[in-house]
């Protein structure tokens, strides 16, 4: 499958948020990291969220500037595996770090087990999506997200990340040109579940 075409305006402000998005989720990251709980769960919880997102977004911007070129397809494939490792790493701090609970370590499991059988599946197929896999994993995070708000207290801030998060991935599949939204959406989604996580 040959990578869509993207306009330059497009590309430069998608770049410019991702950009953005990258220093903004860095900085409250370790804010979040350094002023939170003094537990190891939450340390090792919140350094792996960290890491992930720190390589998929700094990924996602290399991707971006070289879209119109013969490498995007492997720089992509590339960036949506990390993506898959980023999205499973962020329901860890809520799964574990926060407190110890048998249904967080359910969600843990079931994230976990989603995020690397989505990585193999990218690896292999790249964007030939059959419609079962959203479906697996659209059921496979709201049991998760059930499964963690029945043991800790609910955040609009943190369902709304999840609602923006849907957004920019739908926006993603929906059309080259709605690639700033989706990049938008997913800034906006990484500013509301770190706040959710610090407060």
């Amino acid at each position: 499958m040959l990578s869509q075409k993207y306009t330059t305006t497009n590309l430069v402000a998608s770049s410019l948020i991702t950009g953005a998005n990258l220093f903004l989720f860095l900085f409250l990251s370790l804010v979040t990291l350094l002023a939170g709980r003094h537990q190891t769960s939450w340390n090792v919880a919140c350094s792996l969220c960290l890491s992930s997102g720190t390589l998929y977004l700094l990924l996602k911007v290399i991707t971006l500037s070289l879209a119109n070129t013969r490498a995007y397809r492997v720089l992509d494939t590339i960036t949506r595996c990390f993506h898959y490792l980023f999205l499973m790493c962020l329901l860890y701090p809520l799964a574990f770090g926060i407190t110890f609970d048998p249904r967080g370590w359910i969600a843990f499991g079931l994230i976990t087990a989603w995020g690397f059988l989505m990585l193999i599946y990218t690896a292999i197929f790249y964007l030939r999506y059959w419609r079962w896999t959203y479906a697996v994993s659209l059921v496979t995070w709201i049991v998760c997200l059930i499964l963690i708000f029945t043991f800790i207290p609910v955040d609009l801030g943190l369902i709304t990340a999840f609602i923006l998060g849907c957004l920019a991935y739908y926006y993603d599949k929906k059309d080259p040109k709605f690639l700033v939204i989706s990049c938008l959406a997913e800034t906006l989604m990484l500013c509301l579940f770190t706040f959710g996580l610090l407060f």
